[in-house]
């Protein structure tokens, strides 16, 4: 969705900018309102300065956040699938529920949880797997040296697992604070305000619509790319997916009885 709005409202705000340079263009005096106009420029130039670090800071900032999302995924995703295998290796009586255990837990992740993402939250459901996954965990009972390594091992996995549910969680709500937004909204609108102020009869109207038009364009694509960065589980091309853990899910599924539904919700 957000692939299509994104370029309207570019357009919108550039179009919105260069009518009200426009209007204040038809208003001002012949000479304009500044006596010194290479004084202004200077006034502008600090001012643009000043907001383009805060955007370049908060685009970073974004940017780190949604790489913390991502890997804690894809780490996620190659925890399920190492369990998988230590499973293999505990086999019978205490590998096959955590078989069961693991693909409705990847099943729900991909089905439930990444939508429950959107809207900020955890799925309960995917919560339950991780519960029943401990207990069935518990009840193992490994025989030989071979599967007392894996039992120890799946400790480590889980910690994997655990941890990088966690970062992806922990990226499901906005970590821009608001202060941020009303402070870029503040350097966004004080740019162009004062744009408008500069308006001059005196040069044609193609003059002085291009560079207030590129302005608004560069500070709301800029405010876009922040917005998506701080929402990586929206739908939007370049949004966080649940690939990752649909492979796992790929090679983990076949040859196993899965106590759920194809949405992870569970049947027994």
């Amino acid at each position: 969705m957000l692939v299509w709005i994104t370029p309207l409202i570019v357009v919108v705000a550039v179009v919105v900018a260069i009518a009200a340079r426009l209007f204040v263009r038809s208003r001002v005096p012949e000479k304009g309102w500044f006596v010194d106009s290479s004084r202004s420029d200077t006034y502008m130039a600090v001012l643009g300065t000043m907001f383009a670090v805060m955007l370049a800071f908060v685009i970073l900032f974004s940017l780190q956040t949604y790489q913390d999302a991502r890997q804690g995924a894809s780490r996620e995703a190659i925890a399920v699938a190492e369990l998988h295998v230590i499973a293999e290796v505990l086999g019978g009586d205490s590998g096959e529920p955590l078989h069961g255990d693991l693909d409705c837990y990847a099943r729900s992740v991909v089905q439930q949880e990444w939508p429950a993402m959107r809207e900020g939250g955890p799925s309960q459901v995917t919560q339950s797997w991780v519960t029943r996954m401990a207990n069935d965990f518990a009840a193992a009972n490994p025989v030989g040296a071979k599967q007392e390594v894996a039992y120890a091992q799946w400790f480590d996995e889980q910690v994997q697992r655990r941890e990088g549910r966690r970062a992806r969680l922990a990226e499901a709500t906005p970590s821009v604070p608001l202060p941020m937004w009303v402070v870029l909204g503040i350097g966004a609108t004080a740019i162009l305000a004062y744009m408008c102020a500069q308006a001059d009869r005196r040069e044609p109207k193609v003059i002085q619509a291009i560079p207030i038009g590129l302005v608004a364009a560069l500070v709301t694509a800029g405010l876009l790319v922040v917005f998506a960065l701080d929402h990586p589980y929206a739908n939007w091309s370049g949004s966080i997916k649940p690939t990752e853990m649909a492979r796992s899910l790929a090679t983990i599924e076949e040859g196993h009885l899965t106590p759920c539904d194809a949405q992870g919700n569970p049947t027994n």
